[in-house]
């Protein structure tokens, strides 16, 4: 399943064009206002006050998306701040258990943590062995790179069980180094993590009430205006002038 991240890299190469449907309804409503009303004499979802309002109302649609994105932006942020301080707190505590007299094979445990939270292996992964066509052996090792939200949680909580079990680590006095202390800092970066896949949940209800209006619905802005080009088209003629006013006025649909 796509993470929030990854999502929103896709999407926002997208987000211009659905500004830009606006901007063409605008137009159209522009060039509309210049016809014969009485002449055209438009169902009631293409006259001109019906057109402003969906122009309003996609207009509100697309602020919404904005608002989302700001909020699920500044909650991610706040989350990659927190788990980025992850790897040099572990650094910190393991360096203070080795400083206690710790085992040289209570260090090695310890420092695999570490080497999790920077994404790096003890020994390198395993390359597929031509010897045995039948298997690949490289499928069989588990990726050192652990490098997304839930992941790096998992396992400072991990580092911080093992640490807690560890009778000399009960001797470190530093604040920020203390179990506790260490467990309140994680927490609330699981509540940030959390809220950050909630904000992203609401960016994505956001984006598709957009792309309904816009593209999806029976009565989406696309075919309203595809209809709008027919009833002028109908009425002056393929060949007039405003016909080709309004038919040059673009109205691209994006794949959602």
């Amino acid at each position: 399943m796509p993470t929030e991240e990854s999502n929103n890299k896709v999407k926002k190469q997208y987000e211009t064009g659905h500004a830009k449907l606006l901007e063409s309804l605008d137009r159209l409503i522009a060039a509309a206002q210049t016809l014969d009303q009485a002449r055209l004499d438009p169902p009631a979802d293409l006259t001109v006050a019906a057109l402003q309002a969906r122009h309003a109302n996609g207009t509100a649609l697309q602020e919404s998306v904005g608002n989302a994105r700001a909020g699920w932006r500044t909650i991610a942020l706040v989350r990659a701040t927190g788990i980025g301080k992850f790897a040099p707190l572990a650094v910190e505590a393991v360096a203070a258990l080795e400083a206690r007299g710790a085992s040289p094979e209570t260090l090695k445990d310890a420092r695999s943590y570490v080497r999790k939270l920077h994404g790096k292996r003890a020994k390198p992964k395993a390359g597929d062995n031509p010897e045995t066509p039948e298997l690949d052996e490289s499928e069989k090792g588990v990726s050192a790179s652990q490098q997304s939200a839930a992941a790096q949680l998992t396992t400072m909580n991990e580092l911080l069980d093992f640490l807690e079990a560890q009778p000399l680590y009960a001797q470190v006095r530093t604040a920020k180094l203390t179990i506790p202390a260490m467990r309140t800092f994680v927490e609330g970066t699981q509540t940030d993590h959390t809220a950050s896949i909630t904000a992203a949940a609401s960016l994505t209800a956001a984006r598709n009430e957009r792309n309904k209006d816009f593209y999806l619905d029976p009565d989406n802005i696309c075919d309203l205006a595809k209809r709008y080009k027919a009833l002028v088209k109908g009425v002056y003629g393929a060949n007039s002038p405003e016909f080709k006013m309004v038919n040059e006025i673009n109205f691209i649909k994006i794949k959602p």
